[in-house]
């Protein structure tokens, strides 16, 4: 994440109503980018695939929910989101 994004979530979540300032957490990690991982809720994820060599094309998105009874991809992405995280660094 560049200079430039830490400093705009920043002051993004200096600007957020002080309930809601503790729920926007950004942490920074030193490893290859492989996909956006967003996980709203617990339930939901939603995943990018990082693509190098796509500059300026939006990548593939996908949604999905927690379906873990059935075998789903929402599992595999909760792993990836949780490990990165427990290595990362809070900013």
């Amino acid at each position: 994440m560049s200079d430039a994004s830490v400093s705009v979530l920043s002051r993004l979540q200096a600007g957020l109503a002080t309930e809601s300032t503790e729920r926007l957490e950004v942490h920074l990690y030193d490893e290859t980018i492989r996909f956006n991982i967003l996980i709203v809720d617990g339930r939901t994820c939603v995943v990018q695939p990082y693509l190098p060599q796509a500059r300026d094309v939006d990548s593939p998105t996908f949604v999905m929910n927690d379906n873990t009874a059935a075998n789903g991809l929402f599992p595999v992405f909760e792993q990836v989101f949780t490990s990165m995280w427990e290595r990362s660094r809070p900013v």
